[in-house]
């Protein structure tokens, strides 16, 4: 016992508030936990939209969550698209396209910044759907698709500057 008193003396001046003034964190820019909640709601609002989106066959609702220019990597490649140059490529998709299935695997991942300003959502979803060939054949496709969206936050809302996807069949 006498060799641990020293060493809990410590220990309890280690713990002791310090006499030096603290900065005041409630005027700090972290968002509070209530702002925090709001943000992970509208950021699945915007996932859930996506979905809308897909279902509905309609690419100006995908993109009316995006910032002006979004960054995909894909493909092992990497562009760099204006809004109107997505929802321009995904109408055709989408015109050609019935969706069966549009679903989440497990629950959105997402994490924001400590500042509030950014956040990432991490997917894993099913896409059963059938498609229709130009020559009219319906084709069926069942993949599974992982990504990574990249938001900021801008004039208060939060918009996708970046996505970065990989699929593979899905099986089932």
């Amino acid at each position: 016992m006498r060799r641990l008193l020293p060493f809990l003396s410590f220990a309890a001046l280690a713990c002791a508030p310090s006499a030096e003034p603290r900065p005041d964190t409630t005027t700090s820019s972290r968002p509070s936990a209530a702002g925090r909640t709001a943000d992970s709601v509208a950021l699945l609002r915007l996932h859930e939209r996506a979905r809308e989106a897909h279902i509905a066959k309609r690419a100006d609702w995908l993109v009316e969550g995006q910032a002006d220019s979004l960054i995909s990597v894909s493909g092992g490649k990497v562009s760099v698209s204006p809004r109107e140059q997505v929802r321009a490529g995904f109408q055709p998709y989408f015109d050609a396209s019935t969706f069966q299935a549009w679903d989440d695997v497990v629950p959105p991942r997402i994490r924001i910044s400590p500042d509030g300003g950014m956040a990432y959502v991490v997917v894993e979803k099913r896409v059963h759907l059938t498609t229709r060939a130009p020559n009219g054949a319906t084709e069926a496709e069942r993949t599974r698709f992982a990504w990574l969206s990249v938001y900021e936050k801008q004039g208060g809302e939060w918009r996708m500057t970046a996505i970065a996807s990989t699929d593979r069949p899905d099986p089932l």
